[in-house]
């Protein structure tokens, strides 16, 4: 097939300067700044145009809110995690398997869809790290880069003396911690040096600016998640949007390259040979590509008839040029030489390995014009499988595939032959097409965001960025189950088979390792993400929660979805090791002895994690009143009310509310944090759930629902009343003006408890606890009447607020508040109960992002209820340190950005663990506590 050519450049005129805008508070740099600098070119991140293709470069300045950085600049990062010497010897311990990984500093944002695999482009402009779903790097991401991959510039300006400038837009990055260790791209292409650009994000966008060339080259780089949309949410795609500019008196002939290897989804665990090489053209749309891709009968599930496609669209003036093979393994000479001497590529194939392609785009701009040369990246690697137990295995289609032509049964199990698959082509004409309906669509939701001042900016940049965990973190969300040997949870039908059309969706808590399942109680602080802004991946989600519960005898909710059993296939422990769902619930009495506690996560106890009963009935609740669903509210309700009923187990004899014995810990998502008796968190979750299911009663009879009877109604209203009377009684100190954090009657006071080798104490009852008010944040949020008196709450905020706000790093900087504080308002310090030789103590003296947000969406909220401005502005400044502590100071120093981590510690904020832990997409309550965000099923 010919090249694409068209014969007039689709240019406009560039002219007229920016209005110099201040840079901002809270950020390194302004994206603004820069535009109004001329760093940018001008380049239209924020809106679409009615004419196709046009790029208008006064109408729209950049994001304020994005994160800034200098491109190809990024620090080594801290090295002072006791006990792990990867950064100091480059060899790894096994320390990332129990703590998470290393702080990466670099990472940039994720591209592709939710499920359909990802990758971050990051700070030095390559490809990487990686994060293709299934079993083989289910535990952590893949930490590696493409070498054969990168966008490379030609420019030769008309008349000028020497020869062309020609540069590979990527810098290499070496680091002697393989966890941090970028590496560069093939050694004979001409890379970038640190600081020859700029790179910002603003998830799902990305933007980069080089100041190397005469002309203004700039890129946007972004994947269409759409919220509210399946189909394009879903989508293996990247585009990248090249604007190239000509402020010269002199013409400029440019082209631009993109090439890239026909690579594995994963480094290890992955079969993928047959590999075969082709140029693909669609008259009709004008999309021309390099179709990569490989198929064998000995590929593994994961590889199986899988293709990449580099395409793009030329417009008037621009012509396309290709290489279909080049040698990947090679020094990278053999594809740069042609484009280094014509700025063109020969349409053929350099040899025979099908190893890499290539695609050029070349234009010749006059003075003044400019142009955007268009290129997506799309991928077909329809199938995702996980290896369970020793003989068993899960393999399922990815969401995508459905609006690919991948049916299912009733039972949502994969049709096959459904699926053509090879459609790696298909998908880049297809999204390329369609370019700027998906910008406007994504636009849609993401600029009432980006550009709300009712939000601070950090708040902007952190909400919108820490989005990537829902694409990057392992994502898992399928379209139809091929073939299953493991055994399936007990009591029914496999999870997610019950009800037709049910999509499970799957992230695991930490991106970077050490906690490789998706846990009911971390997950749910970001549900209202899920509930807002996409409604069907948070109702496939419950639909899989409820059949558990469900299917168990006693209605517990489990607090697990493994990876390395197959989500939601095998059956799922309410904890590690905890009995299975036969076993009759046995309410711990404190264990025998004058000190030690025994193994906190000893599983005799059983029904560790009891918030996950309460946070599976928000969550349904929360879902069903955005969406109307009556149907997830027919199925949901009975087993709302049997985990109601269960967690009523837990009350002592003459209390209205639930205890938290010592052997059936943890008790709670903080499970390094010892209750001595009831505890302020469940206790309250226990209260919104009475709360919930007196809601729906009325509403659930109304629909026919047996369970929902008159006297389940009255029996919930009196229990309610009970309860929240017994709860100010229990735990508001009118002394200290506080909440307790318990009410000491579990008769362990003074003890400590063994966990993983650390003596963890038995905290005071007057403790300070950061998230006191979870449920009533929530409450608040899915405007339920207040569970707690406010003006109490209120009074507490101001006795602690000080406190939470006094810790400060060497620099004075603050570090973010404690998670919890004695009873005399100090936090704990490091070494409080030392551990095993080599290892700090986490959690009770730690900063928790996402507790953090969490607790300053519940200060939010009970400051506008009791009319204390005040209070909320000086609420804010927790969070505000936290996000300037990732997105800034963090950024540059310890490496934090688009991998928050659960916690740091209050004395050195260098010591943190879990890196891209899912808790921090609670920022998404302090978005909606300030102002509520529109839901996209509305």
């Amino acid at each position: 097939m010919e090249p694409q050519d068209r014969s007039e450049p689709n240019t406009t005129r560039e002219g007229g300067g920016f209005p110099r805008r201040a840079f901002l508070r809270g950020g390194a740099l302004s994206v603004a700044g820069l535009v109004a600098a001329g760093e940018f070119g001008g380049f239209p991140a924020l809106r679409s145009t009615s004419t196709a293709h046009a790029s208008p470069l006064n109408a729209v300045r950049g994001p304020e809110a994005a994160y800034v950085r200098t491109w190809g600049l990024a620090p080594d990062g801290p090295c002072e995690a006791v006990g792990d010497p990867e950064c100091r010897t480059g060899i790894p311990s096994g320390l990332r398997g129990r703590a998470g990984g290393m702080s990466v500093p670099g990472l940039g944002i994720p591209l592709g869809g939710v499920g359909a695999g990802s990758f971050h482009y990051n700070l030095f402009g390559t490809f990487g790290p990686w994060s293709m779903g299934g079993s083989q790097a289910s535990d952590w991401w893949d930490m590696r880069t493409l070498p054969q991959a990168a966008f490379h510039i030609r420019e030769q300006v008309a008349g000028a003396s020497g020869g062309p400038t020609v540069k590979t837009l990527a810098t290499r990055h070496d680091h002697i911690a393989p966890q941090r260790d970028f590496d560069g791209v093939l050694p004979r292409w001409n890379q970038l040096n640190p600081g020859d650009g700029t790179y910002a994000a603003l998830y799902p966008f990305g933007w980069t600016t080089y100041n190397v060339f005469k002309s203004k080259v700039s890129m946007r780089f972004w994947s269409p998640i759409v919220a509210g949309e399946d189909e394009r949410t879903s989508m293996p795609v990247a585009f990248f949007d090249v604007e190239l500019a000509n402020p010269t008196a002199k013409a400029i002939d440019l082209s631009v390259m993109f090439t890239f290897p026909n690579a594995t989804p994963h480094v290890e665990g992955t079969t993928r040979t047959g590999l075969y090489s082709r140029f693909d053209t669609d008259a009709r749309s004008g999309v021309a590509g390099v179709t990569l891709g490989s198929d064998d009968a000995t590929n593994t599930p994961d590889s199986y008839k899988s293709e990449w496609t580099i395409a793009a669209l030329p417009t008037a003036g621009q012509k396309l040029t290709y290489v279909t093979s080049w040698n990947g393994a090679g020094d990278g000479s053999d594809i740069y030489e042609p484009f280094a001497s014509t700025g063109k590529l020969p349409n053929s194939a350099l040899d025979d390995s099908d190893s890499a392609g290539a695609v050029a785009m070349t234009v010749r701009l006059r003075p003044g014009q400019k142009t955007t040369v268009r290129y997506a990246l799309s991928w077909d690697f329809p199938q995702v499988y996980y290896d369970g137990a020793p003989e068993g295995r899960a393999v399922w289609m990815r969401r995508y595939t459905e609006f690919l032509g991948a049916t299912s049964t009733a039972t949502n199990d994969y049709v096959p032959n459904s699926y053509p698959f090879k459609q790696a082509f298909t998908i880049a004409k297809r999204e390329l097409a369609r370019h700027d309906d998906s910008l406007a669509a994504v636009e849609a939701w993401w600029k009432p965001i980006a550009e709300n001042p009712k939000y601070p900016v950090w708040l902007r940049k952190a909400a919108l960025n820490e989005l990537f965990g829902m694409v990057f973190n392992a994502s898992f969300w399928e379209a139809g189950l091929v073939s299953n040997t493991i055994p399936p949870a007990p009591g029914g039908p496999r999870l997610g088979a019950e009800i037709p059309d049910t999509h499970l969706f799957y992230t695991i808590d930490a991106g970077s390792g050490g906690a490789g399942a998706n846990e009911m109680d971390v997950d749910s602080f970001g549900y209202l993400l899920y509930t807002k802004l996409f409604p069907t991946i948070e109702l496939g989600r419950l639909r899989a929660w409820l059949q558990l519960t469900k299917q168990d005898r006693w209605g517990r909710v489990p607090q697990q979805i493994m990876a390395d059993t197959g989500p939601f296939i095998s059956a799922t422990a309410a904890n590690q090791g905890a009995p299975s769902a036969t076993s009759e619930p046995v309410f711990g009495a404190p264990p025998a002895g004058t000190n030690d506690l025994g193994a906190l996560f000893d599983p005799a106890g059983g029904d560790a994690f009891r918030d996950c009963f309460h946070k599976l009935i928000y969550r349904v609740y929360a879902l069903y009143k955005e969406t109307g669903d009556t149907s997830l509210l027919t199925y949901g309700y009975p087993q709302m009310l049997r985990t109601l009923k269960h967690s009523q187990f837990f009350r002592p004899p003459g209390s209205h509310l639930p205890a938290d014995p010592p052997s059936n810990n943890p008790a709670n998502t903080y499970d390094q944090l010892l209750v001595n008796g009831h505890g302020i968190y469940n206790c309250q979750l226990y209260l919104l759930s009475l709360q919930i299911l007196s809601t729906l009663t009325p509403k659930a009879r109304a629909l026919g629902i047996p369970e929902a009877t008159r006297a389940v109604e009255k029996e919930i209203d009196t229990e309610l009343a009970a309860a929240k009377e017994e709860f100010e009684e229990t735990f508001w100190n009118p002394e200290t003006g506080r909440y307790r954090y318990c009410d000491g009657t579990g008769g362990i006071d003074g003890r400590t408890g063994d966990i993983f080798g650390a003596k963890k104490p038995v905290l005071p009852t007057d403790a300070a606890f950061l998230d006191a008010f979870y449920a009533q944040c929530v409450a608040s949020q899915l405007g339920l009447p207040n569970l707690i008196n406010l003006q109490r709450a209120r009074k507490h905020w101001h006795n602690t607020l000080d406190a939470f706000l006094a810790p400060k790093d060497t620099n004075g900087v603050p570090v973010g508040p404690p998670i919890i504080l004695d009873e005399n308002l100090n936090p704990y310090p490091m070494d409080y109960i030392q551990p095993a030789p080599g290892r700090f103590v986490p959690e009770i003296a730690d900063v928790w992002p996402g507790t953090t947000w969490m607790a300053t969406a519940a200060a939010v909220h009970i400051g506008r209820a009791t009319g204390d401005g005040k209070l909320i502005a000086k609420a804010l400044k927790m969070s505000e340190a936290v996000a300037n502590r990732i997105y800034d100071d963090g950024a540059t120093t310890l490496g934090h950005a688009f991998a928050t981590p659960e916690s740091w510690f209050v004395a050195n904020p260098n010591i943190s663990r879990y890196a891209a832990y899912a808790r921090a997409r609670s920022v998404w309550q302090l978005v909606d506590a300030l102002d509520t965000v529109q839901g996209a099923s509305k």
